[in-house]
């Protein structure tokens, strides 16, 4: 979803053939669906979601269930190349706050193409709605409500097609997309027992602390990129290594001879 960057007017803000929800089965997309379902009939939303190779296990199973409560059409989409793929053979090096070719290449590109392959089922006149909130960063935070998708025909040549980007719930406060799930009758994703931003489960915005509970909860999963940052030569983050936090997170000394399976949850517990 490249920027452009151009404004759209309030009064060309209607007359909308259908409605792309982009969905990360995180809170915030789903305060963003909530706003959709208000204002347009389920069945001329569809709900998008990006597989980057770095979710957790738990978010397909979650995307096509609210689909399916909300009575939406579900895309998912997956690059034909993978995060890991990417790292190991191609970018060779983790993304970070300039260079964040995760979500150019996993999900901006896929979601680019696809809706510029399916105009026909689209219509003429598209609306993409995502959940950025503007306490959540300072980038963020200098967004604005509606500009013209990249998608958008400049000329006629190749059909009439323009496409509009709106962030409906930029200036809302967390709580209220808890409120809003509430409403739609779906749980916040598991994440949010233990982290405070749905994420991919290493990205490299999320604090340490919480990488680290995500290694305890899932270790097979966060295992392969502790071992990927072993053959890149480079860290997770330019003052901290995955590995750094892994063993911190498995240090014997850490553990207790209360600290048994039964009270830390089994799959939970600092083992190996």
């Amino acid at each position: 979803m490249a920027r452009t960057k151009i404004l759209v007017p309030p009064e060309k803000q209607c007359g909308y053939t259908s409605v792309i929800v982009s969905y990360s089965t995180g809170i915030d997309s789903t305060g963003a669906i909530y706003w959709a379902t208000q204002n347009f009939a389920p069945e001329k939303i569809f709900l998008l979601y990006c597989d980057t190779g770095a979710e957790y296990s738990v978010n397909e199973a979650l995307f096509f269930n609210t689909a399916k409560v909300l009575g939406l059409k579900p895309i998912l989409l997956k690059a034909p190349k993978d995060f890991l793929y990417l790292l190991l053979n191609e970018r060779l090096k983790f993304p970070d706050s300039k260079n964040r070719w995760c979500t150019a290449y996993l999900k901006t590109a896929v979601t680019d193409h696809w809706i510029r392959t399916h105009r026909g089922i689209l219509g003429e006149k598209c609306l993409f709605i995502s959940g950025e909130r503007r306490d959540e960063s300072r980038g963020r935070a200098k967004l604005p409500e509606c500009e013209y998708h990249s998608t958008t025909l400049k000329t006629e040549r190749k059909g009439k097609f323009e496409c509009h980007w709106l962030r409906p719930v930029l200036d809302y406060e967390k709580g209220k997309m808890f409120e809003f799930g509430k409403r739609l009758g779906l749980d916040p994703h598991p994440c949010y027992e233990y982290i405070d931003r749905c994420s991919c489960m290493m990205c490299i915005f999320a604090k340490n602390e919480q990488v680290m509970e995500n290694m305890k909860r899932h270790p097979e999963a966060m295992r392969k990129w502790v071992d990927a940052e072993a053959k890149l030569g480079f860290t997770w983050k330019q003052k901290t290594s995955l590995q750094e936090l892994w063993d911190q997170c498995f240090d014997i000394d850490d553990v207790t001879e209360t600290d048994t399976p039964e009270q830390t949850g089994g799959d939970a517990g600092c083992q190996q």
